[in-house]
């Protein structure tokens, strides 16, 4: 049984579950094109199958394949050229190293993380406000569409809320900004302490929140408005920082 077949089958087999059926398929396929990267199966430099051919092998869709691959592109491993495709990284080992955060599940690391990124970001939205092409507000607008999915259907939603933030670094059209969060990766939505200090209801409540701030982001960049699309990046990563601020002020209360 091929590669490709294997994965293929445990997909069939793990359809039918919920939160982490979506993720579970997207880690299979990251892994399968991560062992076929690092056996040299392709090589350094090489374009990777085009995201219609990777979803006819796999036989999954098309939103798995594009987080599979931005997490290949979150590590380092394939960078993505606009028009071209999706070609494995033709620095290799020579690529810069990731920034070294001590512990992205501490609090106060969490926090650095978002303090970091809030103005980076904010200011990525400005500027994709200002220089998104048509394709990539559609493509704006597809990340939102997907997170939004997600988050209906119960699935998991850390990686879509990436993938939606590394859109509009895309849209910015400077590779800085796309480069500063690859580096961050996957740590760049920290959630764990919110879920575990949250129950339930809270925690979906929350999930609710960032879809409503992620539309508003979305409408700033599609009308093309600059200062709206800056403020409501601002209130998006603003309210973040507060919400892990309030859990470690509660936590370290009842220490």
């Amino acid at each position: 049984m091929s590669s490709n077949q294997r994965v293929s089958s445990n997909l069939q087999a793990s359809s039918g579950q919920r939160a982490s059926s979506k993720q579970s398929l997207t880690t299979e396929i990251e892994a399968d094109l991560q062992n076929k990267i690092m056996t040299g199966k392709y090589t350094l430099g090489e374009k990777l199958p085009t995201e219609q051919e990777i979803c006819a092998q796999y036989g999954v869709s098309r939103t798995v394949v594009r987080e599979a691959v931005a997490a290949l592109r979150a590590s380092g491993l394939v960078t993505s050229r606009r028009g071209s495709g999706v070609f494995v990284s033709a620095d290799g080992g020579a690529r810069p190293m990731p920034l070294q955060l001590k512990n992205t599940e501490s609090l106060p690391e969490v926090i650095d993380v978002l303090e970091l990124r809030a103005p980076v970001e904010i200011e990525a939205a400005r500027l994709a406000a200002r220089r998104a092409s048509p394709r990539q507000i559609e493509e704006i607008r597809r990340c939102h569409a997907a997170f939004e999915s997600a988050l209906l259907n119960g699935q998991e939603t850390r990686m879509a809320d990436f993938v939606f933030h590394q859109a509009i670094a895309q849209a910015t059209n400077n590779s800085a900004f796309c480069s500063f969060l690859e580096q961050l990766g996957r740590q760049t939505i920290p959630r764990s302490k919110l879920e575990i200090a949250s129950d339930d209801g809270a925690y979906a409540s929350y999930l609710q929140q960032l879809l409503g701030e992620h539309a508003e982001i979305v409408a700033g960049i599609e009308q093309q408005d600059p200062d709206a699309a800056m403020r409501a990046m601002q209130k998006h990563l603003n309210g973040s920082l507060s919400r892990y601020m309030e859990i470690s002020r509660t936590l370290t209360q009842s220490n």
